[in-house]
């Protein structure tokens, strides 16, 4: 969870990067994030450049 959509493309970063040490593969077409906010918001978050 990130405050906000920066801290939320770090944590993802993050996510990615563990994954990738444990050789766990991270779907990019399975994957989703949702954001729970009271105002419009449109951010784009990556994983690995997708």
């Amino acid at each position: 969870m990130g405050g906000t959509s920066s801290e939320l493309q770090d944590l993802t970063n993050r996510l990615y990067e563990i994954a990738e040490a444990y050789e766990i593969q991270v779907s990019t077409e399975k994957s989703k994030i949702m954001v729970n906010s009271t105002t419009n918001t449109n951010e784009d978050i990556t994983i690995n450049g997708e």
